[in-house]
């Protein structure tokens, strides 16, 4: 298991058992109030009086119980509770938290109404089996307050008492078909760290089957919590992350113990501000902003116990379709950019609190995009995966796990930029400290002018014709560094270069330099007209402030380089030579506006000379 620095398993609260124990509670108080209404005949205030002591016993005087009223008829079975309320002992609880034996968790009760169906008396009196047709709660309130003590780990403080231990002086058997909570409201309370936190839940609803309680139960695996099945369903669920910076919201989740699945439905994950504020909020720091949209996350085959006691997630696979992923930069903004060493995918996985595996992660029919803003040329540049579906295997973060397969394995096919097909592989080793892995791929056919949604704002090169027959690339890459080959062939390469000039509107081009390029410098196919094949080497320093995504795509831009031609020694030349050349048609555009402002000068002087002259002829004719 993956080993954390607080020895503390977190315990979730199990509401549904908590809510179960309850009702058994309330249904053992009333039978035993109706044994007594048999023998004296005034069975409401024994009830009363019987129900509070159980529950007190029951919980070691931690919790008291109120209600309004309690009606029972015997002929029908059907029983009626109003108004009741579970509410600990504060003075209880800090005695007990003196002791060194207080619980983490403390829980405050209320329902508007608790309805029973067909209760059989007549057989639990006799036969000391009490059988139910349905519970019905409406409208439960609860509060859970959690606070971790150190004691309840390291103390053995004695085994909490069993349902059936609660019973079995009454009954031999309880049985309950189902059990219905609607509309519950949880606020959950964390005192365990120094900054309190509160969870609110609304609208929450749980199913739960087939309830049996006997001597037992408590070892038939094929249950869950002495139930067959515990459906649960949350509506509207919204939360804002730590930082505030974004807005999580699910329209519902579902899960089913008998079913061992999990449902998100309408899941969204998106920025609170527009992209202006959004970076005003982080100090104008350069990085990635997200908006991401899920249609359904399904997990399948979830072990729900371990999930729910322990926090660890083990499940078969977890399905992904119709989702959207944007992921948008702006490298305008020069604040200090975060650090990226360690938090490549794989890197932030293993950073998750939950323990987890995954054996297998589905996408299909996903959009991904990546937009980028330039500082220079003022536009943004756009690159996108339409269609996307993929596999992923052994997504996991358990050190176990990793000890016998340290492997994280990605098969990824899409639409790049809805034109090409382009398959992707990806390796991750999960043990390795600096972020290993390696990616490989296979890019199809298309019309290269479908690149100037991305090179034209970003790269400042206008792609008049194109036609790539197939690019190849194999790259194994860290937080440090990518190295590995691309393969590139092509036809018919014809660009344009860009500039961008003060005073104007959009991008300029660089006629001269743009044909000096073409014809001197870009190779216009590849294998050339003598077969000769140009490889495409990667060998990249990775900025330790680019984000994983943009480092993908920058590796293999440094492969495509050499592939046209423009390897870092011609690059270098070039650069120099742009430089003379600028220089030179500068200097002759400056001699040319020097030798304009000489002719306009001269010009003003002959109409000044000839001003004069017309004056002084006017004098001497008067």
């Amino acid at each position: 298991m993956k080993k954390t620095d607080e020895p503390h398993k977190k315990q979730m609260p199990r509401w549904p058992l908590v809510l179960t124990l309850i009702v058994i509670l309330l249904v053992t108080g009333g039978y035993y109030a109706y044994q007594k209404y048999i023998a004296e005949n005034r069975w409401k205030p024994l009830l009363q009086a019987e129900l509070k002591e159980l529950v007190l016993k029951s919980t070691d005087s931690l919790y008291h119980i109120e209600y309004s009223d309690f009606n029972l008829n015997i002929t029908s079975g059907d029983a009626t509770l109003t108004d009741f309320k579970l509410i600990p002992d504060t003075a209880v609880y800090n005695k007990l938290v003196a002791l060194k034996k207080a619980p983490d968790n403390l829980f405050t009760l209320s329902v508007k109404k608790l309805s029973i169906n067909n209760l059989g008396a007549v057989k639990a009196y006799k036969e000391k089996i009490l059988n139910i047709s349905s519970i019905t709660i409406e409208n439960p309130s609860l509060t859970v307050v959690n606070k971790r003590f150190k004691f309840n780990d390291t103390v053995k403080v004695g085994k909490p008492k069993s349902p059936y231990e609660l019973i079995k002086n009454t009954f031999k058997q309880l049985h309950i078909d189902s059990i219905s909570l609607k509309d519950i409201s949880l606020n959950y309370i964390n005192k365990s760290n120094p900054v309190e936190k509160h969870t609110a839940l609304k609208h929450l609803n749980i199913n739960i089957s087939d309830v049996v309680v006997d001597s037992l139960s408590d070892k038939d695996t094929s249950r869950f919590y002495y139930t067959k099945g515990v459906d649960i369903t949350i509506k509207d669920y919204k939360i804002a992350t730590p930082d505030s910076l974004y807005k999580a919201a699910i329209k519902q989740i579902y899960f089913s113990t008998s079913k061992r699945v999990i449902y998100l439905d309408g899941v969204s994950f998106l920025p609170r501000y527009n992209k202006t504020d959004f970076y005003l909020k982080t100090h104008e720091a350069a990085g990635d902003i997200y908006t991401l949209k899920f249609n359904r996350i399904a997990i399948n085959d979830i072990n729900l116990q371990e999930f729910l006691r322990d926090q660890i997630l083990y499940a078969g696979t977890l399905d992904i379709a119709n989702a959207s992923v944007q992921i948008y930069s702006n490298n305008a903004y020069k604040g200090v950019k975060s650090i990226k060493i360690g938090k490549d995918p794989q890197q932030s996985l293993q950073n998750v609190a939950l323990d987890m595996q995954l054996k297998r992660i589905n996408i299909k029919n996903t959009l991904i995009s990546y937009a980028e803003s330039d500082a220079t040329s003022g536009y943004t540049g756009v690159i996108t995966f339409n269609h996307t579906n993929g596999v992923i295997y052994n997504v996991t973060n358990d050190d176990d796990i990793k000890k016998v397969n340290p492997y994280m394995i990605a098969h990824i096919n899409t639409r790049f930029m809805n034109a090409a097909n382009l398959n992707v592989n990806f390796k991750f080793n999960l043990n390795s400290k600096i972020g290993a892995f390696n990616y490989s791929g296979t890019l199809g056919k298309f019309d290269g002018r479908i690149m100037d949604k991305l090179v034209r704002p970003l790269a400042l090169v206008h792609v008049q014709s194109a036609d790539i027959q197939k690019l190849h690339f194999n790259v194994d890459a860290s937080n440090y560094s990518g190295k590995g080959q691309l393969e590139f062939y092509y036809k018919n390469l014809n660009v344009q270069l860009l500039k961008k000039v003060e005073g104007k509107a959009g991008l300029q081009t660089q006629g001269f330099i743009s044909k000096l390029a073409n014809t001197l410098i870009i190779e216009d196919e590849n294998p050339d007209k003598k077969g000769i094949f140009r490889p495409g080497p990667i060998d990249i320093k990775r900025d330790p402030r680019v984000s994983f995504f943009s480092f993908l795509y920058k590796a293999l831009l440094d492969g495509l380089k050499p592939s046209v031609g423009f390897d870092k020694k011609t690059e270098g030349k070039v650069n120099k030579a742009i430089v003379k050349v600028t220089n030179l048609i500068d200097k002759f555009k400056a001699y040319k506006a020097n030798r304009q402002v000489k002719k306009e000068e001269r010009q003003q002087a002959r109409e000044a000379k000839k001003e004069a002259k017309m004056q002084k002829d006017s004098t001497k004719n008067k």
